[in-house]
């Protein structure tokens, strides 16, 4: 049941972040990129709340709005890929991003963090999962913000050169 309560989080802010990135996006092309930033950074403190709370309803509780909103990325990445690339360079420009998510996300991520749980397991045991995730997880988020907000800078620019 945690997994399917999940694809419901998970879908729900990828369709919202769509939706009102491109509702204010008429007003500014940068909200594609400013309201992930916005959203990965409202995530951090709930992130780290969710690793630091003793009982897991708790966390179940803390970790919805994360489960939401660090999903809006997605559907702005997708659109921002789409809209900055030629027709014809929409299908290499998508696997070029798929790969490199899957690649960080799936591949590195989890890598990373057994190692680190597996480097802290000797002073933390049980805990050291969790303080893998604690450590990582949140500076990750904020380093996306970063980014995100960093491609905003150009954006404007980039999207008036974009070819049709």
């Amino acid at each position: 049941m945690v997994s399917h309560d999940h694809g419901i989080w998970w879908c729900g802010g990828v369709f919202a972040g769509g939706v009102i990135a491109e509702r204010l996006a008429r007003k500014d092309v940068r909200w594609y990129m400013w309201l992930p930033a916005l959203t990965g950074l409202i995530c951090v403190p709930f992130m780290v709340a969710n690793y630091m709370v003793a009982g897991a309803y708790t966390a179940l509780i803390v970790s919805i709005i994360p489960g939401i909103l660090f999903n809006v990325y997605l559907g702005n990445t997708l659109a921002m890929t789409y809209g900055l690339v030629g027709l014809r360079m929409r299908a290499l420009a998508s696997a070029i991003l798929f790969f490199i998510l899957n690649l960080i996300g799936l591949g590195l991520g989890p890598w990373v963090i057994g190692l680190l749980s597996n480097q802290l397991a000797p002073t933390l045991g049980q805990e050291s999962l969790r303080h893998a995730m604690l450590y990582l997880l949140p500076a990750m988020m904020t380093w996306s913000v970063i980014h995100f907000y960093l491609a905003s800078s150009s954006l404007k620019e980039d999207w008036a050169n974009a070819p049709d």
